[in-house]
């Protein structure tokens, strides 16, 4: 049909309109240029490609020709379980997994409409995330108190009402820059995930010590810590939530992370181990069945509103985790909504990391058949 282009020979769906034929559907996967390179870790996302079919290929921002509106890349052929390479029309619906450019964004929205999901891919501020959430009655009640670092006297303020606060970089990930200060009877203990602890008596030695270890920046928050611990392990839940064939958001999977004895941060480097969110209510928070469904849809509902809320705003989403803690009156407390959250990255780690790949990689390729009108 077409030397310009490949058109697999592939399962395709079709439909009729006036006298045109459409086939598909084609949905377009933007990767990072490294998991560009390894497709292997992206098998998983097509293990349930026989209920979604058409063309899926993956592409890497290189790849995109805006002058005859093609994009090199690799398909997914499920009869050989392998990717093959080819040159491939915009597709009918793009999921991103990694950073583009506004003007890109812009580009590709002219050319297919608005079925483009996860835009902007980096998340963003913790700041304009606890302020605009915030202002939302029905979410507010679940934000540890938050306010913007301006130097010793925010901590020392936060810290005498809080006991214990973290200091988070507004914009970094993956426990990067955290340093949690608890307040002493006479002093502070400062401390951070590499094992850094100190304890200082003075606010004059507290703001020396907040000069040496924080960015030098200074774009941080003070937070209030949600104290919830098992025995000295400090203890957060993820939540994947995913919009499907349906088009809507739903609750597709949890986890709890267990972090090391005495660690103040969870991240996969202080990590002791992870368990499924079900069984952490129930053995943990002492939940039975009928309990721990009720907090799940509690949760569910409760992240559904944040995630409808950031679409408010402007976020064009589809997939994304959300991370919060209980106290021990089974309080939800939200921290932050992440979109490019660690997916295929869990391939590579331990087996209970990976317990929850296989029901929250495939989910957004079915929103992209959705989203492509098939």
């Amino acid at each position: 049909m077409s030397k310009r282009i490949t058109i697999p020979v592939l399962k395709y769906e079709c439909y009729f309109k006036g006298n045109n034929m459409y086939l598909g559907p084609v949905i377009g996967h933007l990767v990072s240029a490294r998991n560009y390179k390894r497709r292997r870790l992206q098998k998983l996302r097509f293990s349930k490609y026989n209920g979604i079919n058409g063309l899926i290929f993956i592409f890497k921002k290189r790849g995109i020709n805006r002058y005859n509106k093609t994009i090199k890349g690799y398909y997914y052929n499920a009869k050989t379980a392998s990717f093959t390479a080819g040159t491939f029309p915009y597709p009918s619906a793009m999921f991103i997994r990694t950073r583009m450019k506004t003007s890109t964004y812009r580009h590709f929205k002219y050319h297919i409409g608005k079925k483009i999901f996860n835009f902007p891919f980096i998340n963003g501020s913790k700041w304009k995330f606890y302020s605009r959430m915030s202002r939302r009655k029905n979410i507010r009640n679940h934000l540890p108190k938050t306010m913007r670092y301006k130097g010793v006297d925010s901590v020392v303020r936060m810290a005498k009402k809080y006991n214990s606060v973290y200091l988070k970089p507004r914009a970094l990930s993956r426990g990067r820059g955290i340093l949690h200060v608890r307040k002493l009877k006479n002093g502070y203990r400062i401390s951070n995930h590499t094992g850094y602890r100190k304890v200082v008596k003075t606010k004059k030695r507290l703001a020396a010590v907040l000069r040496n270890k924080l960015r030098k920046n200074g774009n941080y928050i003070v937070q209030q810590e949600i104290r919830f611990k098992k025995s000295r392990n400090k203890m957060d839940f993820r939540v994947y939530i995913q919009k499907d064939e349906t088009k809507q958001w739903k609750y597709s999977g949890m986890e709890t992370k267990v972090a090391k004895a005495g660690s103040v941060i969870s991240n996969s480097k202080n990590r002791e181990r992870i368990i499924p969110g079900d069984k952490a209510f129930k053995e943990v928070f002492n939940m039975n069945d009928s309990q721990a469904k009720q907090k799940k849809e509690e949760l569910t509902r409760l992240c559904i509103r944040v995630l409808k809320g950031m679409e408010r705003d402007g976020a064009k989403l589809g997939d994304a985790a959300v991370d919060f803690v209980m106290d021990k009156n089974r309080k939800i407390w939200l921290l932050e909504v992440q979109v490019n959250y660690a997916s295929e990255k869990k391939a590579y780690r331990t087996k209970d990391e990976r317990l929850v790949l296989p029901y929250i990689l495939p989910t957004p390729f079915k929103y992209a058949k959705a989203l492509s009108g098939f």
